[in-house]
Formats: C-alpha cells, structure tokens, sequence
C-alpha cells in the first residue's frame, strides 16, 4: 500500500486515525452522563473519527506534505463526501462534524474573524470545477485508499466498494447557512455542535500525543487529602462542616483565612455526581495562578488545568526552573493549549472562560459536554463589575438548566449582593452558609481582633515622611497599598532609596517580571516592605504585620486587610488607612477606579472603630451598599443579566459557528493592550529569531485599552509593522515597571 501522510511530522492517515479514535473512546468514558449515552456518543465519535482526515488522500494533500506547501483545498469535504457513500445511513448531524471540524460554515457578511469553509469548493452550485479537482485527486489515489479503508475495518464495520461512485455532502445546503439553518427540520443543532465539538477536542488531543487523558477524580476519595493539605490535619470548624454536609447551590461566606477554601472543596465533595467536572472561578489571573498550583497538590498535577487569556507564560513561568527554556516553552504550549480541550476534569479559570461558552464564542460547544452535573464555585464574586455579575447569574441560570450545582464564595458579600443570588438562582436560605456566632469555635472566626485601625488626615503620599520614619522605628513587616500604579511607583521609590529590598507589584509589569515579583513575596523569605495596588487584594497567600492603606470600599480594603495578619495568629495588626487618594484631578482627590461617595461613607465609619473583627466589616459593608446597584452600574447589571444570548442559549444556536464580538467584548484581553518599551526591543527581536516566541511575549507590558489613544497624541506610542506590536518610548523597569509620567503627571 502506498503511504499516505496525515501530518508533515511522518504521522500516516491510519496513525492519526488510530490515535483519535482511541482518543475519542477514552473522552466519552469520562463525560459526566448516563452510560447508554457514553456508549452511544463512542460509537458515533469513533465513526466520526475514522472519516474525518480521508481526504488527505488526495493526491494534492499528499504532494502537499512532500514539498511543504499549501494544497489550496479542505479536505474535511472530501471526508464529509467519503463517509456519505460509506455509511448511508450515518446522520446529518455527524457529517456536518466531520465537515465542520476545521472550519466554521460558509461565510455571510457579518462575519469577521472566522475561518470558514470557501463555498466555491461545497457541491451545491452546479458548475464546481474545485470540487471536481478534489475528486479527481481522491481517486487517483483510490487504490491506496481502499487499502486504508479495509485497514479500517479492524477499527469499525464498513463495506468497502470496488470503486467510489460521489453523490455529494449528503447535506442540504440550508444546513450551511448561517440565518437559514434554524428551519432546517430534522436537523438537531445541539446534537451537531456537541458531535463538533467533541470530534475537534479528540483531533486535538491525539495530534498533541497526550493519550494518558486523567481520569475525573472522585471527589469523596480525596477529603483525607484536603484534611491535610486545607485542614492541617486540625479540627473541622463547623461552618467547614457544614458546607460539607450541604447538597445543592450554596453560598458560603466566610472571612479570608478562615479556611474558606477548604469549605469549598468540602462542599464540591458532597456535590459531585459520577464524572461531574469541578471549576473554580477567581476574578483575577494572579489568583487564578496560586489557586492551580494549591488545587495540583491535592488532586494531582494531570488532573488539574488552568485557563486565562495569559495561560500559557503562566505555565511557562511555573516550569522554567525545571526545564531547559525551549523545553519549557514547548510544555508550557501544549499544556495551556489542553486546558481549552476535553482533558483537565478540573479547572481553574477566570468567569470570562465560563461566558465565552454562554454567550457561544469560540470553542463554545465543548461546554456542552462539560458543564452538566459539573460543580461550578464563583469565588469573591463581590469583586466582579455589575454587568460581569449579572452575565454571571445569567449563566448560572443556564448552568442549572443542566444539572450543574454553584456555589458562591465570599468574605464580604454585601447583602443586597446576597439577595440577588438567592433570589435569580433559586438559593434557599438554609443554603447560606457562615460561621454562627453562636458556635463558639466560629464565633472565634468571627470575632477575632486581626486589625487595629487608625484612621489618618491626607493622602499617603503627603504623609510618606511619617509613614517612612514609622517603619524605622518598628521592626514589623509592611504593606503598603495604593489604588493607582503612579502612586504606588513614588512610594516605592521613596522607600526604595531608605530601606533594602522593597519590592513594588502592580499591573504595568511584564509576565516575567511580575511572576518572579510574586514567586518572590511569596516565597520563604518576602520582602519586609512590600508597596503594591489592587494586584495583592485577592487569594495572595500574604501575611504582614502592619499594613497602610489608601481609601477604598469596604469590600476591597476586606481583601487588603486579608494580607495583613491573615489567621489572627497573632495581637491585631496596626494598619493606617488614608482619608484621601494621592491622585487629585483638577485640583480634587481623584477617588476612581473607586465610587467616591461608598469610599468616603468607608472611611468615616471606620473612625468610630478601632478594633476591626469580620463581623464589624461585615455590618459595613451592607452598611455601604444597602442601596445596591445604582445608574450606570444597574444598568450595567440589568443588561448583563437580560442578556437574550444566554437566555435562549438553545434557540440561539447556529451550528458550526461562533460569535465574533464575544472574543472582543468579554474575552478579549480584558480591556489591555500589550506594548514593547523601547529597551526590551533588542531582545523581543532576538527571541523571536530563535524561534522562542513565548519567551519574547513574556517582554510585553499590559496598558489599559482606554490609556492608548492618550499616548499616541503624546508620541510616545507607534505600530510597529516588522514586529506586529506597539511599541512604547516610555521608561521601563524590572523593578517599577512601565510608567505613564508623561500622562499621568497632570494628576500627580
């Protein structure tokens, strides 16, 4: 039999095949249904993936591969086409997978950023003179292929003809077009992106070579090692208890360094049905990363995935001190690249991963086999803006639809905040979970004294003689924490100049800057003095012994205070909270990213307190929001849970497709641009020469989206073409990241 070549790599048709079909029946054994139903989907995936590379035999694929260039053609049609004259009676639905599962379907005028099948080669129009071509290329390899086809066999029943005789797609052409395929009847769209979806994860899998999928792990056999790992091996509070005992949609509050999270993976342990799924939900990339590397110590490395726009130089960080740097550039691609398939059980990811499925963005169909029965935990879901937060319960909603269970975590949930939860998801109040104050074990959570409070006159940085001539003269450990990056950078460099190893995080750093900044305060010795912005609010693993704060909203400063004496371990903690913001706009206290008047209503009732326990910065906080959403932010809220895509996920879907708009509006890179200061350009252009991509990414400083029209007027902003980037005349350092000085001194 003449060879015919799946991939330039040497792998053959029969290989690959091979591979995706064993592939296939390993992620089908793992789906979270009834086993009639994984035995049925088998069957129809191994068949899907027995036909879905035929059309490489061709002979201009073939001659393709030989000479390292483009072929010009899909091979998914000649597939498509093959498993039609095959199996006659093979469903609509798995043809249009196996057609559909490179490319989305045919192009209309709304599409933008889709790479779709080209309709000049789909047998629909009468004179198709490339369909012709395909054909004649298929069947001058026909002996060779027939050869395949009886290899076939051994894998799934098929009667091979003496010779092909094509009759088309076996596909209407409404099937294929986008506003039309809603009244195609008989066609199952769910069916057909679930089948889509499920082939495309098996391709990719199996041409990654990662055949040792992880089995989902049974949650109920893993409590010792939570015990250990979350517990300490100490006595179970009885909130912990409690949650463990809860079945069904919850939420949780519980105070930061309480044991929260093992709360959390207690209640997930009650929850899970027979291969459920569990993903943890943190707001931001940072947390994301210590909550995966947290959750791979008791589950496992394999089992274990994270996802977010930045994955992949976050895996490449984590292995670059156990491997060679293109080694680990190669791993940290491949592993980032499976947490987007069918292969972790568990997940840790931002809620914009969850959204891109509900609103049907790219890859959204693999949702569908994932996301029922699954455990989904939204944790500090206060963090999350109003109309993230109404997307949110909108998914969760649809989440439910499906037989998956929530919870949501907090340690400062606002009332009004609860109130919607238990209202839009249907949350009884038995399910409310907190420690109870009339548990004397959690009372001693609630009523701990962590923080002793000193609310001072002026801003941080008029007081920063004060606060410098302070920690001389104390030998404890400081945070400082500021509410913008520009303020932040002037503290740092102010303590910088007086004391030894300061170190200053905030978001104008690069990847590889900003990770060896958090393996460094998070390692076994931090730094004494640590200036940082909002980047430390949340699931940081911190705990200093003094701490001066600038003026925000309860909530928030709940999250700052959490890295200051997080356990109570020991006598309350002297922290200093500002009565005004460093930045003035205009000659006024500049109080953004905050609302004004929640942070100065903060602030004054925090006069009257001196000693600060959860259960006072609880009563604050509803304090503060008793009102709730308000203008923009309501109506940023009520739109996102209105929202008709999530709403009528079913109605809504167009097989074969997804949304543009979603990768720019929720995905996207969260409202960032990323740009190459000046000095980084030598060594950007170097690593890419070499062929290390991911290692010249790592150089790229994130810019809040609204901040680049500003700094084109001021020149100090260009495309570069020879590099497909920004690049930025602005000063950059590893140790105060990139500064805006030239923008920002008009608030300074």
């Amino acid at each position: 039999m003449n060879t015919l070549w799946a991939k330039d790599t040497g792998e053959t048709i029969f290989e690959h095949t091979a591979n995706v079909v064993g592939t296939a029946n390993k992620i089908c054994s793992g789906l979270p249904f009834p086993d009639n139903e994984r035995k049925q989907l088998s069957v129809a995936l191994s068949l899907l993936a027995v036909f879905h590379d035929l059309g490489k035999a061709a002979t201009g694929f073939q001659n393709s591969l030989r000479h390292k260039k483009g072929w010009g053609h899909r091979h998914e049609i000649i597939s498509t086409a093959i498993a039609n004259i095959l199996v006659p009676e093979i469903p609509k639905e798995a043809l249009f997978a196996i057609l559909t599962h490179h490319r989305s379907i045919p192009e209309s005028i709304t599409t933008k950023r889709e790479k779709c099948l080209p309709l000049n080669e789909l047998p629909f129009d009468g004179d198709t003179p490339a369909w012709d071509q395909m054909i004649m290329e298929c069947l001058q390899n026909w002996d060779a292929l027939r050869e395949l086809l009886l290899c076939f066999t051994k894998l799934c029943p098929l009667d091979i003809p003496a010779y092909l005789r094509f009759n088309g797609l076996g596909l209407p052409e409404i099937v294929l077009h986008r506003v039309h395929q809603k009244k195609m009847a008989g066609f199952n769209r769910r069916n057909a992106s679930l089948l889509r979806g499920l082939l495309v994860s098996a391709d990719h899998i199996a041409s990654a070579h990662q055949f040792d999928l992880p089995i989902v792990p049974v949650q109920n056999d893993f409590r010792p090692v939570i015990y250990h790992h979350e517990l300490k091996d100490q006595n179970i509070l009885p909130f912990q208890e409690r949650c463990a005992e809860t079945e069904g949609d919850a939420i949780l509050k519980a105070p930061t360094g309480s044991g929260k999270t093992a709360a959390i993976l207690l209640w997930a342990v009650k929850n899970q049905v027979s291969n459920g799924r569990l993903f943890y939900v943190l707001p931001h990339t940072a947390s994301i990363n210590a909550m995966y590397r947290r959750l791979q110590k008791i589950y496992g490395e394999i089992a274990v995935g994270v996802l977010h726009h930045k994955n992949a130089a976050s895996l490449y960080h984590m292995f670059e001190s156990d491997y060679p740097s293109i080694e680990a550039a190669k791993l940290a691609k491949t592993i980032s690249a499976l947490a987007r398939e069918l292969y972790h059980p568990i997940r840790v990811t931002t809620p914009h991963q969850i959204l891109r499925v509900a609103l049907q963005g790219k890859g959204w169909e693999l949702g569908l086999a994932e996301f029922p029965n699954a455990c989904f935990i939204f944790d500090e879901i206060h963090a999350f803006e109003p109309l993230l937060t109404g997307l949110t319960i909108a998914t969760v909603k649809w989440l439910k639809t499906m037989g998956a269970k929530v919870l949501f975590a907090s340690a400062t949930l606002p009332s009004f905040l609860e109130s919607i939860l238990k209202t839009e998801c249907c949350i009884d109040y038995g399910q409310v979970i907190c420690p109870d104050p009339g548990n004397a074990a959690d009372k001693a959570v609630l009523n701990k004294l962590r923080h002793k409070v000193e609310i001072r006159q002026g801003s941080l940085l008029a007081n920063i003689d004060a606060v410098i001539h302070e920690i001389k003269a104390s030998d404890k450990t400081a945070l400082i924490i500021c509410n913008h990056v520009a303020t932040s950078q002037i503290v740092w460099a102010r303590l910088n100049a007086v004391f030894d190893g300061v170190l200053l995080l905030h978001a104008r750093f690069n990847a590889e800057d900003r990770f060896r900044i958090e393996s460094a305060i998070q390692g076994k010795k931090p730094p004494r003095i640590l200036v940082a912005t909002q980047a430390v609010e949340v699931s940081l693993d911190l705990d200093y012994e003094s701490g001066y704060i600038e003026p925000a909203p309860a909530d928030a400063l709940g999250q700052r205070l959490g890295r200051i004496n997080r356990k109570g371990s020991r006598p309350p903690a002297p922290v200093v909270i500002f009565k005004e913001p460093s930045a003035v706009s205009k000659g006024r206290p500049l109080y953004l990213p905050y609302d004004k008047e929640v942070t100065e209503k903060t602030v004054s009732l925090l006069g009257d307190i001196r000693f600060l326990t959860e259960k006072i910065l609880t009563e604050i906080v509803n304090d503060i929001y008793e009102g709730g959403y308000h203008g923009e932010a309501k109506n940023d809220y009520d739109k996102g849970l209105k929202n008709q895509t999530i709403a009528n996920f079913d109605e809504n879907i167009i097989a074969g497709t997804y949304r543009d708009w979603v990768e720019n509006v929720i995905e996207g890179t969260d409202g960032q641009f990323e740009v190459l200061p000046m000095n980084l350009y030598e060594r950007y252009v170097d690593l890419k020469k070499a062929g290390r991509y991911l290692e010249a990414r790592l150089l790229l400083v994130p810019v809040q989206s609204r901040q680049i029209n500003k700094l084109y007027r001021e020149g100090v902003l260009s495309w570069d073409n020879d590099i497909d980037e920004y690049r930025t005349t602005l000063q950059y350092s590893s140790k105060s990241g990139l500064s805006l000085s030239q923008q920002e001194e008009n608030i300074f």
